[in-house]
């Protein structure tokens, strides 16, 4: 069996979330009460690699905080680009297998699409398989540039190194890699800084790869919607309502009724029972355990909260408590302190 290891992105500076606190990381800022860099751990985790590193730079203690208990943390003090940043995972210098990398702001990203986009990397025996997508609008991407008539991938073009033409091409990199690590850290030390930012890019990979024969390959995902990256607050917005989205539809699937999902709030870390009825304007945070048959809301806001079976909870606000089976507690009551 190849071992996988799993690089996570995380030491970009964030400056558009526009915080009052320069050194507030981006990848910290919380969906649903979770760190959105947790959202790509958990993709990461599900796929079971041998090890997970996360680099992280500006911001850093912030990120290292989140991260600490599902992942190694590697010091990025310098941001030199993402070529740079697998250079100071060290411990992969001497490791055999394949290396996935994968951005930290990106919370929308799967296990399933992970583990499809491997299958067909061992499945074509690529020493580089590489993700893109089709945007309307893909400004800020690194271009796919493929050979007229054969469209065989020829290498990606960074967002500030395009051409007018170039620019046009909507095709883009997802910033998702699956590098045999062999070829990986022979190459590192091959790559240039000759682009606009002056920067090491891991993108480069691709033409280095190419010029030398080696099978190198685009897998283009089927939902842009996995690559979607937080660089502001409107975009965590709408990645918290893509989540909340999923997390209330898998509740419903699994036996739970949610009123009106619009207004339920839920963690991806929280566990409901079946017949459990969510009534409208209720939130659930944190690691909150909820029994069958209950009734939670309406105007209710539970953080790690464990309620039993048959309980009613009902304009409340409280946190870390237990609520016994059959145990109805509200209207206007609280714990906050």
């Amino acid at each position: 069996m190849v071992e996988k290891y799993v690089v996570i992105l995380g030491a970009g500076r964030g400056s558009r979330m526009e915080s009052r606190d320069p050194n507030h990381s981006k990848v910290a800022y919380p969906i649903l009460g979770k760190p959105l860099i947790n959202y790509v751990i958990d993709a990461c985790k599900a796929i079971k690699p041998k090890e997970i590193y996360t680099v992280v730079g500006y911001g850093g203690k912030h990120t290292e905080e989140c991260v600490k208990d599902h992942s190694k943390v590697v010091w990025q003090k310098e941001i030199l680009g993402t070529g740079h940043a697998l250079k100071q995972v060290k411990e992969l210098a001497d490791k055999e297998g394949d290396v996935i990398v994968v951005g930290g702001d990106t919370p929308l990203l799967t296990s399933a699409t992970l583990n499809k986009v491997y299958h067909k990397h061992h499945k074509n025996g690529n020493v580089l398989t590489i993700c893109t997508s089709v945007l309307e609008n893909p400004t800020g991407y690194g271009r796919i540039l493929r050979e007229r008539g054969s469209y065989r991938l020829l290498e990606i073009r960074e967002d500030k190194d395009c051409n007018e033409e170039e620019a046009e091409i909507n095709e883009v990199n997802a910033g998702i890699y699956i590098i045999n690590n062999k070829l990986l850290q022979e190459y590192l030390p091959k790559l240039s800084t000759n682009n606009a930012k002056h920067e090491y890019y891991l993108s480069e990979l691709v033409k280095l790869f190419r010029e030398q024969g080696l099978p190198v390959e685009a897998y283009v995902l089927e939902d842009a919607q996995d690559i979607f990256c937080v660089s502001d607050r409107t975009q965590l917005a709408y990645a918290a309502k893509v989540i909340r989205k999923r997390v209330n539809k898998q509740l419903m699937l699994s036996g739970v009724s949610i009123e009106d999902p619009d207004t339920a709030y839920i963690s991806p870390e929280a566990v409901v029972g079946r017949d459990t009825v969510i009534m409208p304007n209720t939130t659930l945070l944190g690691k909150c355990k909820v029994g069958e048959g209950c009734y939670i809301g309406p105007n209710t806001t539970l953080i790690d909260v464990k309620v039993g079976n048959d309980a009613h909870v009902k304009l409340c606000y409280l946190e870390k408590m237990t609520v016994k089976d059959g145990e109805h507690v509200g209207p206007y009551f609280t714990n906050r302190k």
